[in-house]
């Protein structure tokens, strides 16, 4: 049964969101026995400038080659986990920069797994997704949040479940799959390859990895008592969305030979940041 959680963060910048997520580990009920985190081009994290570490977990931190116009989350995540399973993880908790775990998210996760290895249901590879709320702006940056009271301060993410603590839910609406706060086994992820690194920069990565867990014969199951807490952050821009639509578009076509339909591209088309042609299809600006 497994019984060593590994907590995976990938960043460029957000020093003090990352210091926050360190703080809400450490007063979780189940603190990971590794906390690995890969630095995107990121030279002060790099370098060991920031106060990291603690005698309650190993804390590694990795750096990844890095285009600086575009982060690859992909690839981090991939080398994260290669870096967990050696250390002998056999869960994997990948928990964006900007989010805080709840106090019982690693606990939760785990008993998730446990039960479902005792009970062989739900059958195949299994993404556990906690649900995520979003925390309001600091007030006092210097003080931080209040970590035994971020659920009253939160309001729940579209798409989040709000599921008893032990409750489980399994969607087919693999969509709403967002690697904000998610966790999987160490065999799963061997089995299903991890995630494709030719996507760079944040989009439809995450969409991918979750299609490719469903063709495995896998599910998307949310996680009652796992929530976690995201930190404001600052939105991408138009232009840089636009730029990941269509570099994404064109890999997803390579790889599932359609064109993609999900929520974030719905939504750039209705604001008009990309279009789709006459056949539906996201077109690649003719480089001048």
């Amino acid at each position: 049964m497994p019984v060593t959680p590994a907590v995976l963060t990938m960043t460029r910048g957000h020093h003090e969101h990352l210091l926050a997520q360190v703080d809400g580990l450490s007063v979780g009920s189940a603190p990971p026995a590794v906390h690995v985190v890969m630095s995107m081009g990121d030279r002060d994290l790099t370098r060991g400038r920031l106060p990291l570490g603690t005698d309650r977990w190993t804390t590694i931190v990795k750096p990844v080659a890095t285009d600086r116009r575009a982060l690859p989350y992909a690839a981090a995540r991939n080398r994260a986990a290669e870096l967990a399973m050696a250390e002998g993880a056999d869960v994997l908790v990948f928990v964006d920069a900007a989010v805080i775990p709840g106090p019982r998210t690693l606990e939760r996760f785990v008993a998730a797994i446990t039960d479902q290895q005792q009970s062989g249901s739900p059958s195949g590879p299994v993404l556990w997704s906690a649900p995520v709320l979003r925390l309001p702006a600091l007030e006092d940056p210097a003080r931080g949040y209040p970590l035994r009271q971020m659920h009253e301060l939160s309001l729940r993410a579209p798409g989040a479940p709000a599921l008893a603590p032990g409750e489980t839910r399994v969607t087919d609406r693999l969509h709403l799959f967002a690697p904000t706060c998610f966790a999987l086994t160490a065999e799963d992820f061997r089995e299903v390859g991890g995630f494709c690194a030719d996507y760079v920069g944040p989009g439809l990565e995450a969409y991918d990895f979750a299609r490719v867990v469903d063709r495995a014969g896998g599910s998307l199951v949310w996680v009652g008592g796992a929530e976690a807490y995201r930190q404001p952050t600052e939105p991408l821009t138009p232009e840089q969305e636009a730029k990941y639509a269509r570099a994404h578009a064109v890999v997803w076509r390579e790889r599932w030979g359609s064109e993609p339909d999900h929520p974030w591209l719905t939504r750039l088309v209705a604001e008009g940041v990309v279009k789709r042609d006459a056949s539906g299809r996201i077109p690649v600006p003719a480089r001048r």
